[in-house]
């Protein structure tokens, strides 16, 4: 504590009753004769106001996910003596919590999703380790991520997407896109592959409904730039094939041509 003035954490564990009696009696007294640092008690009181007063946005569910499983943690622990070091922790990921959701009203949704997930994967938040933590995903645990307790939800651990992407440069037609695909799955073990990225897996995803495909590659369709993904059939037509544009997501496929059921 800075001895002119008491620091904003001192004045916050005041108003959260964290300070010793003793501490307590001391801030007390020197708010009294400080109006600077009744001014800084006054400012986080507002604070607290305000985002009390906020409106609550609707929250991705993946991080829903992992808010739920973190207090089903905390669920285990009611019957147990927190430090004042615990609660402390605690409270900073309330306030990160509730100043994430100001920002959302404000338009800055993308950025709260990074910052809110990225910190509850650290100290204050290892009961929401991220799904892909490879000691998670091995059964082991450790200071960073350790397994959930009994009774509390598993986080689902996705796995690697079951294709890989062709770059082949073909310049695919409308009037022969099936033997394109066909030609180019024949010699696709010969070509250079890559994993996709997260936005294509998900898109691929969609378009298959959750099968893997037989093909994949980022190409050109009709002059445009396109994903063709293709699945061999098992009826009259020997490829189901879909050709979808960059944008295309788990939802809006940004479907160009569709050939088969």
């Amino acid at each position: 504590m800075n001895p002119a003035h008491v620091d904003y954490e001192a004045l916050a564990d005041l108003a959260e009753g964290l300070l010793e009696d003793d501490q307590a009696a001391s801030v007390n007294a020197h708010l009294e004769t400080c109006a600077e640092c009744r001014d800084r008690s006054a400012d986080l009181a507002d604070v607290s106001r305000i985002l009390a007063e906020a409106p609550v946005p609707s929250m991705p569910a993946q991080l829903a996910e992992r808010i739920d499983t973190a207090l089903a943690e905390e669920s285990l622990n009611n019957a147990t003596v927190v430090s004042l070091e615990q609660r402390r922790g605690r409270r900073h990921w309330r306030i990160l919590s509730a100043a994430a959701a100001t920002v959302v009203v404000l338009g800055g949704a993308g950025l709260v999703g990074g910052i809110t997930l990225d910190e509850m994967s650290g100290d204050h938040g290892r009961a929401a380790t991220p799904a892909h933590d490879p000691a998670d995903a091995s059964g082991e645990s450790g200071a960073q991520g350790a397994a959930p307790p009994t009774g509390a939800p598993t986080p689902q651990i996705k796995g690697a997407p079951a294709f890989s992407v062709l770059h082949s440069g073909t310049g695919y037609r409308a009037d022969s896109l099936t033997e394109q695909v066909d030609d180019l799955a024949g010699r696709a073990d010969d070509l250079p592959a890559a994993p996709p990225g997260d936005r294509l897996a998900d898109c691929v995803d969609g378009v298959t409904g959750g099968r893997a495909p037989d093909l994949v590659d980022e190409a050109k369709y009709e002059g445009r730039q396109a994903t063709v993904i293709a699945m061999r059939g098992g009826g009259a037509e020997a490829w189901r094939v879909w050709v979808v544009g960059p944008e295309c997501t788990t939802r809006n496929h940004h479907l160009i041509k569709r050939i088969g059921d």
